[in-house]
């Protein structure tokens, strides 16, 4: 696995157009519709306090689009009154991955979230996806124990 030099830094609004393409490709790999539009984009992860959307760019490319991104989401506890970032979120593009770049985003991610002083950081996927729990491990992060039972509760939409 040769690994791509990469820069991870805080999303631009001029990142915005290929992440929102990202964040499609994304949802149609897990099933679902991307129904997000790029104003509500930009208002939550430039805007909104409560998310960073950081991107990582390649350093031998002319091009200076994302090729790949990571949306942490704060997440208070209520216990402790500090608040930790979650990776909700994380993509590369298919022909780029095995590459380094998901390991540089989630040491960016980490990196932030020292820079910020919270309190920690999580990241979670799929169950099926073998290759990201592979990747986690080899990374050597801490594999939390399962939540249990997490339920929904519908809405009428507005």
């Amino acid at each position: 696995m040769s690994r791509k030099p990469v820069t991870i830094r805080l999303a631009a609004p001029e990142h915005l157009p290929e992440v929102h393409r990202m964040l499609i490709a994304l949802a149609a790999h897990h099933g679902d519709e991307a129904t997000i539009i790029p104003e509500v984009l930009r208002r939550i992860a430039l805007q909104g306090p409560g998310a960073r959307l950081i991107v990582a760019t390649l350093d031998d490319s002319p091009l200076r689009h994302p090729v790949g991104y990571a949306l942490l989401l704060l997440r208070p506890n209520m216990v402790t009154g500090r608040q930790s970032y979650d990776i909700n979120q994380l993509f590369v593009q298919a022909p780029l991955r095995q590459q380094g770049i998901g390991r540089a985003l989630i040491e960016g991610a980490k990196k932030l979230a020292l820079e910020e002083g919270r309190a920690g950081l999580t990241i979670g996927t799929h169950p099926e996806n073998d290759a990201a729990v592979l990747a986690y491990r080899a990374m050597g992060l801490t594999e939390l124990p399962a939540n249990g039972p997490r339920f929904a509760v519908e809405l009428a939409s507005a």
